[in-house]
C-alpha cells in the first residue's frame, strides 16, 4: 500500500505536544502523527464506530 499526503490543522499547543512525543520516541513529527492516527482508527474499529 502506498503513502499519501494529508494536511491537518491543529493548535500550536497540539503541535508542540506532538513534537515532544515524537522527540521522546525518536520519530519524526509525521511518523508520530501517523502512529497516533493508526491507533485512533484501531480503537474506532474495536468500538464498532467504523468497519
Amino acid at each position: 500500500m502506498g503513502k499519501t499526503t494529508v494536511t491537518v490543522f491543529v493548535s500550536e499547543e497540539m503541535k508542540e505536544g506532538l513534537k515532544k512525543l515524537a522527540d521522546v520516541e525518536q520519530r519524526s513529527l509525521s511518523q508520530m502523527a501517523a502512529i497516533l492516527l493508526q491507533q485512533g482508527l484501531a480503537k474506532a474499529k474495536e468500538e464498532g464506530k467504523i468497519q
